[in-house]
């Protein structure tokens, strides 16, 4: 389709409307602690620290989006608790690929804590997230997969301004945690979106995001910080840098394909207004968080998971 810009692309994909709706850093902490079991509004905040004000535009937010409803407490119907829906629960499978990632590059004095291991309850077998093409499929492979643009490739509107969280929250809770430093922003994520487009300059992701300069410098020196990125001279005089993808930025797109999934199931009742195929075969893939060995779907209400013990140093008692 000659008529769509890469403006379109980045800002009217699956993947882009899902970051409008989970996207923000205290959103996808809210998301984890709910996997984790919270219900109520003050476990949340007790767990997380969050401003009154902050937790309950949040919560009212997933709600209005369909990832939390309310229903009364089974200990006490006067009292109302926030349950996960199919919807929220769906998005354990991002979560999950989304602490591979922390996992492998968030280096940190507490690295242990995201080796997770997943194990089936009912079996007991060890289970390895993978994202597959579907379910009982075949893992994705990056280097055969193509975007076909249809109809709805429009951009969205970023959500409203929101308050960003500006320190790190140090909790025993695991799966995702300082990768929200990183990702958890919309324009972050346009950002990123952009680079796997393959848009390198400043003012190639400026034309294309239609965001802010200043807002656009920091989001591109966050992401070379934290090594997502990394900024290479083109040009001498005047100084001129691009910005290309590290290893770590592009292992970061197994989660995009799983938040693309969750979109496409969620979010396009008309199908994907960008559609993935696989270039060796021409089948549509539609993205799912899988079990490498079984192919069967994580589904968080038959997993259960711990932290691996840390490895005993040699010579130690």
């Amino acid at each position: 389709m000659d008529h769509i810009s890469t403006r379109d692309l980045i800002m009217g994909n699956p993947v882009a409307r899902a970051f409008a709706v989970t996207g923000d850093a205290w959103t996808q902490l809210i998301l984890r602690e709910a996997f984790y079991g919270a219900r109520r509004f003050s476990q949340w905040r007790d767990r997380l620290g969050m401003p009154r004000s902050v937790l309950t535009d949040r919560l009212n937010r997933l709600v209005a989006a369909g990832l939390l409803e309310q229903r009364p407490a089974k200990e006490s119907p006067t009292r109302m608790e926030y349950r996960l829906t199919e919807m929220g629960l769906d998005m354990f499978g991002v979560a999950v690929m989304q602490g591979q990632w922390e996992r492998k590059w968030a280096r940190s004095p507490l690295q242990e804590r995201y080796a997770l291991s997943f194990f089936d309850r009912q079996t007991g077998e060890r289970v390895t997230p993978a994202i597959f093409d579907h379910e009982r499929g075949q893992p994705i492979d990056p280097h055969f997969i193509r975007g076909e643009a249809g109809e709805g490739l429009t951009p969205i509107a970023p959500p409203t301004s929101r308050r960003r969280r500006t320190q790190p929250i140090e909790t025993d809770r695991a799966i995702i945690d300082r990768s929200t430093d990183i990702m958890g922003d919309y324009w972050s994520w346009a950002v990123l979106a952009a680079a796997f487009f393959r848009l390198r300059r400043f003012d190639e992701f400026h034309e294309a995001l239609g965001v802010a300069t200043n807002i656009l410098a920091d989001r591109l020196n966050r992401m070379v910080l934290h090594g997502v990125l990394e900024k290479k001279l083109y040009q001498k005089a005047p100084p001129r840098f691009e910005y290309r993808l590290t290893q770590a930025g592009l292992d970061l797109f197994p989660m995009i394909m799983a938040m693309h999934g969750w979109a496409e199931r969620w979010l396009c009742p008309d199908g994907p207004p960008l559609k993935l195929v696989d270039t060796r075969t021409g089948e549509a893939i539609h993205p799912v968080v899988c079990d490498l060995t079984t192919g069967r779907l994580l589904d968080p209400r038959n997993i259960r998971w711990e932290v691996e013990a840390a490895p005993v140093a040699p010579g130690a008692a």
